[in-house]
């Protein structure tokens, strides 16, 4: 058998590395974010704008016309001071031997452990210091009907369900879907993607992998995140440094591969230049289970 091709293998990994992460980071599209496949270094600071609404008005032709304000752009600093990296390394005889595959699956596999690690980093934010607001509901038996008893008592709160995200731990997440019978339906994406659109007048809902909370409602501007490619200040040393960006939010990551001349080892590892930060704490509301949950 011939030698893999490492650009061949280095594909395919790429391929379903993308495949994967995309649903394991689609609540970052909840949020405010800054992501971007410029370099930078650990430890620098983006600026990430908080993503508000403009409030309407009745018409004036002297007050509120055609003519507006330059908008004042409100933004907040984000420290890159988060550096997930996942890979694995091969020796010269394994490189005769592994299979398509081999390169697909573990594609799969640590676009997870990536995806998995920035959710987690994400939604370690929301606690009750950060963000003290908190929603009492009967959550107990979580389904469709649940969601609309939220949506009314949100918008008795004055919160625009339209342009809120509902976060849900995988246990309410899970309950919902059942409930929705997807499969049914013959609508895989909300399975495979953990996103439901405009679901009983919320913008999105999202499943919270990591979360060991019940959940939260929010805004764009209640967390921030941002992400950069990591800069280096030489390549020579490596086979390849380049860089994969997931195409619906545009988080990029290092590729690199770096052959050990004296082993002969080839080790292939994906990496993560990212941050998150507290935007707007009015932004956010805890759901909090009601001490009387709904009788069996």
């Amino acid at each position: 058998m011939p030698p893999t091709n490492t650009n061949v293998a280095l594909q395919l990994y790429s391929d379903r590395f993308i495949a994967t992460l995309q649903p394991g980071i689609a609540l970052l599209r909840a949020f405010s974010t800054n992501l971007s496949d410029e370099f930078s270094r650990p430890g620098d600071t983006v600026r990430v704008p908080l993503v508000t609404p403009d409030t309407a008005s009745e018409w004036n032709k002297v007050s509120n016309n055609y003519v507006r304000s330059i908008t004042d752009l409100k933004d907040r600093p984000v420290k890159l001071n988060k550096r997930p990296i996942t890979g694995f390394a091969i020796d010269q005889n394994q490189l005769h031997n592994f299979t398509p595959n081999y390169w697909e699956g573990k594609g799969v596999l640590n676009a997870g452990e990536i995806a998995l690690y920035i959710v987690r980093k994400v939604t370690d934010i929301v606690t009750p210091a950060n963000y003290g607001e908190e929603m009492v509901a009967k959550l107990a038996g979580f389904n469709r009907k649940k969601v609309a008893e939220l949506r009314a008592l949100l918008v008795k709160r004055g919160m625009k369900p339209e342009l809120s995200a509902l976060c849900l731990n995988p246990d309410m997440y899970s309950a919902l879907l059942a409930d929705l019978e997807f499969y049914v339906m013959g609508n895989q994406q909300p399975i495979a993607t953990g996103v439901i659109e405009r679901l009983l007048g919320f913008r999105t809902i999202v499943d919270l992998p990591t979360y060991t909370g019940n959940g939260f409602v929010c805004y764009p501007d209640a967390i921030l995140a941002a992400a950069r490619r990591i800069e280096v200040a030489d390549t020579t040393p490596y086979k390849s440094f380049g860089s994969i960006v997931e195409p619906n939010t545009g988080l990029a990551l290092n590729r690199v591969i770096l052959t050990n001349g004296p082993t002969g080892e080839t080790s292939f590892s994906v990496e993560s230049l990212f941050g998150c930060e507290v935007g707007n704490p009015d932004a956010l509301v805890r759901l909090v289970e009601t001490a009387t949950p709904d009788p069996e």
